[in-house]
């Protein structure tokens, strides 16, 4: 039995009854040694998921948005302690503190925001390469909410943080965010199977 074979055997052992896919990789002094895939690639077909396939990465992101802005600082369009809203004309909360809410509040979870807008918060598939409905989205949420507390008081968790980071970083760049990344980040490192769902990479199918 191969190595291959035994590790996937042992991963099998572990996998809920229910799972849809899971795959692995073991590297060596920067050598792939063995890789394998296990399950479908969730859709109706049911087709056998590969090392090809890719998996959404959930909070992962965050370091893809966080080195978007910071290319942006890198590029001197972005100040890290400029309010928010001085990029975002369109962001506005019924607290008025909301316009103490720099840029590295975002990043560091210290905005005091209310934490999550879930509305197609994880969707796999949006109805626009430019997120301009989902934005509005959140735009509309936003505009609703009260922050839970100042600006730079605390950090914690926040999704809609992000959220807005990566707004702002497709409103200063003219950029839709999923591209920048892409023309940025990931094609430069050579990281071809890595995309946001407004770009995916046909030879890197995403599970379902």
């Amino acid at each position: 039995m191969s190595l291959k074979e035994r590790l996937s055997k042992i991963l099998s052992l572990n996998l809920a009854k229910n799972y849809t896919a899971v795959s692995y990789a073991m590297m060596v002094d920067g050598e792939i040694w063995v890789a394998d895939a296990l399950g479908t690639d969730g859709t109706e077909e049911a087709k056998p998921a590969t090392v090809d396939h890719t998996f959404n990465v959930c909070s992962i992101s965050k370091i893809f948005c966080t080195v978007a802005v910071m290319k942006l600082v890198e590029q001197g369009k972005v100040d890290l302690d400029t309010p928010v809203y001085k990029y975002l004309p369109d962001f506005k909360m019924l607290d008025e503190r909301y316009k103490d809410i720099t840029v590295r509040h975002l990043l560091n979870h210290a905005s005091g925001l209310p934490g999550t807008q879930w509305k197609h918060f994880s969707a796999t598939h949006i109805s626009s390469e430019d997120n301009h409905e989902y934005y509005q989205e959140v735009y509309d949420h936003l505009a609703k909410s009260h922050l839970k507390a100042a600006p730079g008081t605390y950090s914690v968790y926040c999704n809609d943080g992000f959220t807005v980071a990566e707004m702002v970083v497709a409103k200063v760049s003219g950029m839709p965010f999923g591209q920048f990344v892409k023309e940025y980040i990931t094609e430069p490192i050579g990281a071809h199977s890595t995309r946001s769902s407004t770009v995916n990479n046909p030879d890197y199918p995403l599970i379902q």
